[in-house]
């Protein structure tokens, strides 16, 4: 079966699971409360298990010298996304809605839609890695990714769709359980403590146990909850082509030729990166924008039809160019 195949395969398991969310939304059955409170229990039990799941056991078992990069990573697409946003918004004349662009570029669905589609793809694609599991390792070094990426959501892509200065930060919201999980399970991983939890005769075996059973359910509930938020987006605004194309020119191709750039300079510079760490640095950087900025949006009253239509438009066309650029990644990552 050809890397292709493979990639539109892996595509096709997330876009069934969404559309069964997309038709449970428009039937009313997952309707704006029940999402709300799925959308807590998985940031606040679920996705915190699967970090433990994950990560404690690559952590304590992996060389992880070169790991350092993937939060850095995480800040310096930022950086680059602050900038597409704004030109975004110049090249499309949309000079008025220049925040909530750069956010929309800047701050991405970096946790579900990775992690979920990593989890598939150790369903759907042979990929074998010297690191274990392509959908566990491939997670916890997303959980890496996101320890900076989630607290900078909240710190600078708050305030540019609020634009109330940080007197008006909400700072609590900076630590997110799955960022203090992942920072706990990695002291937890490079001590002694580790063996509480890992082994034949670990004491507390048993509540990691529980957590790996518990990040079984993050793939579907995330996936499906994402197709369900779609179906439920209302009051969008019409926005012309000419920002349209800049924003999905810059976000698709640009965004994702930056993190092929920062992968050669870090293998330029001797820094050991495996195959499953280039695959996730190329996916973070071909990811759609984040729906907690609708949340932000509504919870501010501000730009909420200018973000509803980007953020319907961006997951409409993000099929396409997420089996380009896994296809591409397959290729890629062969040759490290």
């Amino acid at each position: 079966m050809s890397i292709f195949w493979h990639s539109v395969e892996t595509v096709l398991v997330l876009f069934l699971m969404g559309t069964a969310g997309y038709w449970l939304a428009k039937k009313g059955i997952l309707d704006s409360e029940t999402r709300h409170k799925l959308s807590q229990a998985l940031m606040t039990i679920f996705l915190p298990a699967l970090v433990i799941a994950q990560l404690l056991p690559a952590a304590s078992q992996s060389d992880w010298k070169a790991l350092w990069v993937l939060p850095l990573l995480g800040f310096l697409n930022i950086v680059f996304g602050l900038i597409l946003g704004a030109a975004a918004a110049f090249l499309g004349k949309k000079r008025g809605e220049l925040l909530p662009s750069m956010a929309a570029m800047a701050f991405t669905n970096t946790g579900y839609v990775p992690m979920s589609l990593l989890l598939a793809l150790a369903l759907t694609h042979p990929f074998a890695t010297p690191e274990g599991d392509i959908g566990k390792t491939g997670c916890a070094y997303v959980a890496l990714y996101l320890v900076v990426f989630s607290p900078l959501l909240w710190l600078i892509g708050y305030n540019l769709i609020a634009f109330n200065g940080a007197g008006g930060m909400k700072w609590k919201k900076c630590l997110t359980p799955p960022g203090i999980t992942a920072l706990a399970t990695l002291v937890v991983a490079f001590t002694p403590l580790n063996k509480l939890f890992l082994g034949p005769s670990a004491p507390l075996g048993f509540a990691f146990s529980a957590a790996s059973l518990l990040c079984d359910a993050v793939c579907p509930l995330a996936i499906v909850l994402l197709g369900a938020s779609l179906g439920a987006v209302e009051n969008r605004e019409k926005i012309e082509f000419p920002y349209l194309f800049s924003f999905a020119f810059l976000k698709y191709l640009a965004a994702p030729a930056f993190a092929l750039l920062c992968l050669f300079v870090i293998r330029k510079a001797g820094i050991a990166v495996t195959p499953l760490m280039a695959l996730v640095i190329i996916l973070e950087g071909c990811m759609p924008p984040g729906l907690n900025l609708i949340i932000i949006c509504q919870n501010e009253k501000k730009h909420v039809p200018f973000m509803t239509s980007i953020l319907f438009v961006s997951y409409l066309i993000f099929v396409p160019f997420l089996v380009l650029w896994l296809f591409l990644a397959f290729n890629i990552t062969k040759t490290i």
